[in-house]
């Protein structure tokens, strides 16, 4: 057989340079954002998160970070573009995606997002208030990191309602006359969203009185008489004249804080972001009484979750959620975004005692789908009392039945 011909060797020609190597292409770490939260917004926390971002790129030279910015709610919101996106396109996956607790807790069920255990250890770390521990976790496994959290409070107007309400006790007898600011006595007014679907601060006041939302079988159920006691709070309000009509029809949180703000009522329950966001004068915060008087309130919050498809990225994009998680920078942007702190090194920035109570006592919602079943049967009940279409005993037994 012929011997192979030996390949030519490549030699420079003389004069003419080399080609340089190509240089590598940069690496992109792409964020999901709702509008709240863009690091572009003319706003004292978007300066920050924008400033957290481009110190992260300046120390890893070859990364650059591009944010999209998508609503929270109608046509392609976070949730749906990204339950979308996996499907349809994996490699348009966002890297890094910031959800609410309730689209965090969908989007791992559905399997949107990949688990953090064995990528980051962040949530073992024992710089959390309990509450954020566990929004980061869905069915025990952990798929988010939690940075801004929300309780749910009771807001007052110190000028009228004097000493600090710390629990029901305002509401009836003696103790429930307030002075107006022309100096005159009125009753207390006490605004809370009675026709909200989800009956949060019913749910908060039966859990805070041990009410159960499950049997020995795991089967969704409520206690009758923990209900009715629920339920008897609010009649009792009601014939005291501490429950306006106005309530009746106030469905979300909003409307609650927008009438409060208008000079409507005397105390509120409404989310704590409300009042952080404006820090209104006149009005002041108080961690919410469960039934019994002992502070209960129920939290939830924003995490962020993992959803890139490309793993040689995954590393860096763990490398950025870690650094974004920092307790001295997550201090400053929640003080500035008027967000709950969910590490107590957050706290440290900015110090509140009513906030570290609030944040050290606050027990996470429960899990989503449970709200969406026991939510109407608890908004339904509480209607038919208010209406005097039930005793709060008739109301707690049609509303165990609704269950069933």
């Amino acid at each position: 057989p012929l011997a192979a011909s030996p390949s030519p060797t490549a030699t420079a020609t003389p004069g003419v340079p080399s080609s340089p190597a190509t240089p590598p292409s940069p690496l992109t770490l792409t964020l999901w954002l709702p509008p709240q939260f863009d690091p572009a917004a003319d706003t004292s926390a978007g300066a920050l998160l924008q400033a957290r971002l481009d110190e992260f790129a300046s120390r890893r030279p070859g990364v650059q970070i591009a944010v999209r910015i998508k609503d929270v709610t109608g046509p392609a919101n976070l949730l749906d573009a990204l339950i979308a996106t996996g499907k349809a396109a994996p490699a348009a996956l966002p890297d890094l995606i910031a959800l609410p607790r309730e689209d965090l807790e969908t989007a791992a069920l559905k399997g949107a997002l990949r688990p953090l255990d064995g990528l980051t250890d962040l949530l073992d770390d024992p710089d959390w208030y309990a509450y954020a521990r566990q929004l980061g976790h869905v069915q025990n496994t952990a798929f988010g990191l939690p940075f801004a959290g929300d309780a749910l409070v009771l807001l007052y107007r110190p000028e009228s309602v004097g000493t600090p309400p710390r629990d029901w006790s305002l509401l009836s007898g003696v103790e429930q006359r307030v002075q107006t600011p022309e100096g005159e006595e009125q009753t207390v007014r006490l605004l809370l969203p009675a026709a909200d679907p989800q009956a949060l601060f019913s749910l908060c006041l039966y859990l805070s009185a041990n009410g159960p939302l499950t049997e020995e079988q795991g089967i969704l159920s409520l206690d009758e008489q923990t209900l009715a006691r629920t339920l008897a709070f609010y009649r009792q309000a009601w014939d005291d004249g501490a429950l306006p009509p106005a309530v009746l029809q106030y469905q979300t949180d909003e409307q609650v804080w927008e009438a409060f703000r208008a000079g409507e009522g005397d105390l509120a329950v409404t989310w704590l972001s409300h009042y952080l966001q404006e820090m209104p004068e006149g009005i002041a915060v108080l961690p919410l009484p469960g039934l019994d008087g002992d502070t209960y309130t129920l939290a939830t919050g924003w995490a962020w979750g993992l959803a890139g498809a490309d793993a040689e990225v995954r590393p860096q994009a763990v490398e950025l959620l870690e650094f974004l998680m920092d307790g001295e920078f997550l201090g400053q942007w929640n003080a500035a975004s008027g967000y709950l702190p969910t590490r107590p090194s957050a706290m440290e920035a900015h110090p509140d005692e009513t906030l570290t109570e609030i944040a050290a006592s606050a027990q996470p919602l429960p899990p989503h789908d449970v709200i969406l079943k026991v939510g109407p049967v608890m908004q339904e009940a509480l209607l038919s009392v208010l209406n005097g279409e039930a005793e709060p005993e008739e109301a707690a037994q049609t509303a165990l039945d609704a269950l069933k």
